[in-house]
């Protein structure tokens, strides 16, 4: 795929995603990534989520590593931010790792979404723009609906101040990786 004239790789496109820093630009000549394991259903169900041809097993098993390497970074920035006393540190942390195992799988959709999007812009239809508009407002819904639902847990273990500042920080993060992803996908044609 190309953007701005010059090529660029799906895997740039899933790093962005999960937040990774480096140019996109510089690693489109790395090999492309995508994740591990798809969240929709078989193309033959639905065929405006099906990968391009060129989303390999190795593509998969590259972005489900750097995946994993941006979570440890994003753990380490929450750390440095939250200020939690040993206490709060003890209840926070597994509530933390079951949120970001739920934020993960909406995530694979995101993922699966612009794997979709990347194999279908050039030759866009206007039924698999709609079906693509309709799954990543299915996606932000479901985003919301898992912080939604952490909210009262949070507050049950920390104090209202803090589990502000982690939304705080959660929303930061995920806005830069937005942004970073923003810039980087082409318009729909």
């Amino acid at each position: 795929m190309d953007h701005l004239g010059r090529a660029v790789s799906l895997a740039a496109f899933a790093a962005v995603l999960q937040g990774s820093t480096p140019s996109v630009m510089a690693q489109s000549q790395q090999p492309a990534n995508a994740q591990s394991q798809p969240a929709n259903p078989p193309a033959a169900e639905n065929p405006a989520a099906a990968p391009s041809d060129s989303v390999s097993s190795d593509m998969l098993d590259e972005i489900a590593l750097t995946r994993a390497a941006i979570q440890t970074r994003r753990q380490a920035i929450v750390t440095a931010a939250m200020d939690l006393t040993a206490p709060e540190s003890q209840a926070f942390w597994p509530l933390y790792r079951d949120y970001r195992n739920d934020m993960a799988k909406v995530d694979d959709r995101l993922v699966d979404l612009v794997v979709a999007y990347v194999g279908n812009y050039k030759s866009l239809t206007d039924e698999t723009a709609t079906k693509l508009l309709k799954d990543y407002l299915d996606i932000e819904r479901e985003r919301l609906n898992v912080k939604n639902q952490y909210v009262p847990r949070f507050l049950g273990v920390l104090p209202a101040v803090k589990v502000a500042r982690f939304y705080q920080i959660d929303n930061k993060l995920d806005k830069k990786i937005q942004g970073e992803l923003a810039a980087e996908i082409p318009l729909a044609r």
